[in-house]
């Protein structure tokens, strides 16, 4: 009988450690961070007390959420979820406009030919996000500032409009300065910020839409896999987005900015391990010099500086 029962007993380990492993995989595509390292905990007592331990622990767990948690577990949760920014970009884009004055500051000036000068010369150029500025201009107290923001949003959407429909009118298949040309218009309206929310997803199917014609029609071109890029990025479809970036490098190997984008898909994810192997694929065709200023610290840490090209 005490054969029979240790028999049964070693069974019943087995099989606990075989499902507790499976789990474990399929609570980790599942589960976010701070909750799964309380079922691994569980895991682990189990490992000791099958099935009881993992009991007690989500009990525990249970009684935790429902009656508050300390201080230092909200601590811990938030430093765990914390979110890895790549701050060196930013150092060198504030140093570049140190001396500027802000746009926004200039719309909101006190002086009103500030005011009027910001609107009707800088808003007026092609910058990205005039409709942002507009708007400011718009919610001003001031009356002629207001008139200003009005007239101009609406000149430059007019002008928006007349380009495209001149493009649409020069479009030709067989001609791949027509397409961009047309794709370009589009990409510009979307940066501008001019258009409604139903206008916006409009613009943006129909220049992905130019996108994917030029890509089957023509040879890989950079620009193309550059616009895809921001389409798929900015709509959330990481797929799409990952399987156009690595055609990209595949293509274009000798562009550092096919392999740039690849580094800031993989960064934003926090898949250090393929950004590193990015790296890595990179040393041999660049030299560290090649490396914007705004990256040359990420690679200075994570990669081998005596491997590049320029120390070989």
């Amino acid at each position: 009988m005490a054969t029979i029962s240790s028999t049964v007993w070693i069974f019943l380990y087995v099989i606990h450690a075989i499902l507790a492993l499976a789990l474990l995989i399929v609570l980790k595509r599942r589960m976010k961070a701070p909750d799964y390292g309380v079922a691994v905990t569980a895991l682990c007592f189990g490992l000791f007390l099958p099935f009881i331990a993992e009991l007690a622990v989500y009990a525990v767990y249970r009684l935790a959420e429902r009656f508050g948690r300390s201080g230092l577990i909200e601590d811990y949760d938030e430093y765990i979820d914390f979110k890895v920014v790549n701050y060196e970009k930013i150092r060198h884009e504030a140093k570049s406009s140190a001396s500027l004055l802000p746009l926004t500051d200039a719309i909101n000036s006190k002086d009103p030919a500030i005011r009027k000068h910001s609107i009707l010369t800088h808003v007026n150029n092609s910058i990205d996000q005039q409709g942002k500025y507009l708007q400011m201009g718009l919610q001003s107290k001031d009356s002629e500032t207001v008139h200003y923001a009005a007239a101009t949003m609406n000149i430059l959407v007019d002008q928006y409009e007349q380009e495209l429909k001149q493009a649409k009118r020069d479009y030709d298949l067989g001609n791949p300065a027509s397409i961009r040309r047309l794709a370009t218009i589009y990409k510009r309206m979307i940066h501008s910020e001019l258009i409604t929310t139903v206008m916006l997803t409009d613009k943006r199917e129909a220049w992905l839409k130019e996108l994917l014609i030029a890509k089957t029609l023509f040879p890989p071109t950079a620009w193309i896999y550059e616009d895809l890029n921001e389409i798929y990025r900015d709509a959330k479809r990481p797929k799409e987005q990952l399987a156009i970036l690595k055609e990209y490098v595949h293509h274009f190997p000798e562009r550092i900015e096919a392999h740039l984008m690849l580094i800031d898909f993989y960064y934003e994810r926090e898949r250090w391990a393929e950004v590193k192997a990015v790296m890595f694929m990179m040393q041999t065709q660049f030299s560290l010099e090649d490396v914007p200023y705004e990256y040359r610290l990420l690679f200075e840490e994570w990669s081998d500086t005596t491997s590049w090209k320029n120390e070989l």
